[in-house]
């Protein structure tokens, strides 16, 4: 076998040994001095965690709605005055604020894949996921206000609580925002979504970014091909389901390799794709 072909045969990313982290360098590392800590960020977490599926995800949103419902409908009814009733109203707020703080903590999913879809490798974004979760959590107490004793300032702000938990509710719901690998370039959709086509960015970047990272900066070659409100802060967001590394390593990947484009939505793809960079 030569060394093209031992370069593309299948690997095992179950596992995280000395010889995958040899292998994960050549790819991740290239053309890049902080390449060393990047590969081994990437390497000693655990190396497949499967993406969350849109029909789990609904499942956990549907969940969560009805405990914050059941809870709030027990404490005002069912067992008003009794020792139950604090705790019931305390444990979505509770719930809530764990969940940000878990949110915080971990910016970024450890899925060393991506969802692979008719025409693209997608992730979707983690942290307003988790942000959604949390204020759902959280409001739900206040959607339960009584308003016949309340002036105006409460009124606007149980409808702003409604209005936001129910809009993060459908994006939920939806799946948005997401990042897409297309054929012609990089898409992120939902919210202030854009499509940036690979022409306009770099051969050799973008570089790894820190595990903790917000955001992704992009080395624009043809700045004409940019989004207007992307040429003068050429950046991504981070925080998606996907490893940030991953993400990175694999926009670089597609950026230097064209001739792999037009298989981008494809498992084989993604297979090799992914054991290309472990």
């Amino acid at each position: 076998m030569t060394s093209a072909e031992k370069s593309a045969a299948p690997h095992s990313v179950r596992r995280c040994p000395s010889t995958m982290y040899r292998h994960l360098k050549a790819p991740f590392l290239r053309a890049d001095s902080g390449g060393r800590q990047g590969g081994q960020g990437l390497c000693t977490l655990r190396a497949v965690i499967p993406i969350r599926p849109l029909i789990r995800t609904r499942i956990i949103l549907v969940l969560i709605l009805t405990a914050t419902l059941a809870s709030q409908v027990l404490a005002d009814g069912v067992l008003a005055d009794s020792l139950w009733e604090g705790p019931l109203r305390a444990a979505a707020p509770l719930g809530g604020l764990g969940v940000m703080i878990y949110m915080l903590i971990r910016r970024s999913g450890g899925a060393a894949a991506f969802t692979v879809t008719d025409r693209a490798f997608v992730t979707s974004s983690h942290t307003s996921r988790l942000l959604g979760f949390g204020l759902l959590l959280l409001s739900g107490r206040t959607a339960f206000a009584d308003l016949s004793n309340h002036g105006l300032g409460a009124r606007l702000l149980v409808t702003a609580s409604v209005a936001c938990g129910t809009i993060f509710a459908v994006m939920i719901w939806c799946g948005m925002p997401t990042l897409e690998l297309r054929a012609e370039g990089i898409r992120m959709s939902g919210p202030g979504g854009t499509d940036i086509p690979w022409e306009a960015l770099a051969p050799g970047f973008p570089r790894h970014p820190a595990v903790s990272s917000r955001t992704l900066a992009l080395t624009v070659a043809r700045p004409d091909l940019m989004p207007a409100r992307m040429r003068r802060s050429p950046v991504l967001p981070l925080g998606w389901d996907t490893h940030p590394q991953l993400v990175a390593a694999a926009i670089r990947w597609y950026v230097d390799h064209p001739e792999d484009r037009a298989r981008i939505g494809t498992q084989a793809e993604h297979d090799r794709l992914v054991a290309a960079l472990s």
